[in-house]
């Protein structure tokens, strides 16, 4: 009959295809040897079970609720901690820790901690996900209770396609005891480390923060040491479980420039050519630095692009300012407090094949 319009109704109301990831393949493709390594096996598995507040099992294992979503309890009385989506959480004691995975109806999502997190001395060590975008740019992308961030933006978080399906990684990986914190006592440089854009509002005490910072070893983020593994082994397990479930592209946010560099090695492009502009920029301005007479290590690298942000542009030091008065506006992108994200992607698909996004360069 002509006039009966054919829907899909599951993309309005879900589940997204990600959550039928499994556990077997989260174990297998999402962690390292590295983490099993330093998990221990599995010694006990508790089940799965569904979860309808913001409290977790543990202390540091609760969700959000950014929404503010208020719904009735048993007793009909209104609270702002029940959600309006339930997830399931299943949880695996390990030897030395825990693996705790997650799931709503975008998102899947998986957490390792490190040591007793029942007496308060589990380590957050990992966490890895996949959520499906297809909601990203509204307000509904928010209620989805396992997001640190908000995706409500409608122009920084709008879908790259609305005809291609698309499926966000997220990766940290951490090695026990080596926070910042651990090391020098120092709860502001752990912080500045942490994000360093936090405090671009105080010049001078950026710069001397900074000092520190690009000595160290550490790159901006990377308020703990990095897991070695994790880089080569994320994105092939990532991309793998992305097609088998049937979608068109994987993205991801990258914070840092470091970070973007890894993506880029591993077939990513930028989703903004005025955000590639900026990123060409700041390679071209770091080579500048090199010839110079300046070598800089890929974490200095990436400290330097954050600094080219900081303003005035004369409170940048000589022997590492490039940035101008003519490209003040092609700074890092992402500046990990704002909305503002580096959207970069992959094509998984014969359908995307040849997709080339034109949605972002209105950020600029």
């Amino acid at each position: 009959m002509p006039y009966i319009n054919t829907i899909d109704a599951l993309s309005l109301i879900g589940p997204a295809p990600i959550v039928a990831v499994t556990d077997d393949e989260i174990f297998e493709h999402l962690l390292t040897p590295t983490v099993k390594g330093l998990l221990g096996p599995v010694v006990k598995v508790e089940g799965a079970c569904l979860m309808e507040t913001t409290a977790g099992r543990f202390a540091g294992d609760q969700v959000t609720n950014l929404n503010q979503n208020q719904l009735r309890d048993e007793a009909g009385q209104l609270v702002s901690n029940r959600l309006r989506f339930p997830y399931v959480h299943h949880l695996y004691r390990t030897a030395n820790g825990a693996v705790v995975i997650k799931r709503d109806l975008l998102k899947v999502w998986v957490a390792c901690w490190f040591g007793d997190v029942e007496k308060g001395k589990g380590e957050l060590i990992f966490k890895a996900a996949l959520r499906d975008r297809r909601h990203d740019g509204t307000l509904r992308a928010n209620d989805c209770s396992l997001l640190d961030y908000s995706y409500a933006d409608p122009e920084y978080h709008k879908p790259l396609s609305r005809e291609l399906t698309s499926v966000e990684l997220s990766i940290y990986g951490y090695m026990p005891g080596s926070r910042v914190f651990d090391a020098t006592g120092d709860e502001e440089f752990d912080r500045f480390v942490g994000n360093p854009f936090k405090f671009m509002d105080d010049p001078d005490k950026f710069l001397h923060l900074f000092q520190r910072a690009f000595h160290s070893k550490r790159a901006p983020g990377q308020a703990m040491a990095a897991i070695p593994d994790v880089a080569r082994y994320a994105l092939p397990g990532f991309e793998h479980l992305a097609r088998k479930y049937g979608y068109d592209l994987i993205e991801m946010a990258a914070s840092h420039y470091h970070v973007a560099r890894w993506a880029v090695s591993g077939g990513y492009h930028y989703s903004s050519r005025v955000q590639a502009l900026a990123v060409e920029n700041m390679a071209k301005g770091l080579e500048k630095i090199r010839q110079e007479g300046t070598p800089l290590t890929r974490s200095q690298q990436s400290w330097v692009v954050a600094l080219q942000s900081l303003r005035p542009i004369a409170k940048i030091p000589q022997a590492l300012r490039f940035i101008t008065d003519e490209t003040a506006h092609l700074v890092w992108p992402q500046d990990n407090v704002s909305d503002r994200c580096l959207w970069m992607y992959k094509t998984l698909s014969k359908k995307a094949s040849g997709f080339v996004p034109n949605v972002f360069d209105r950020q600029a």
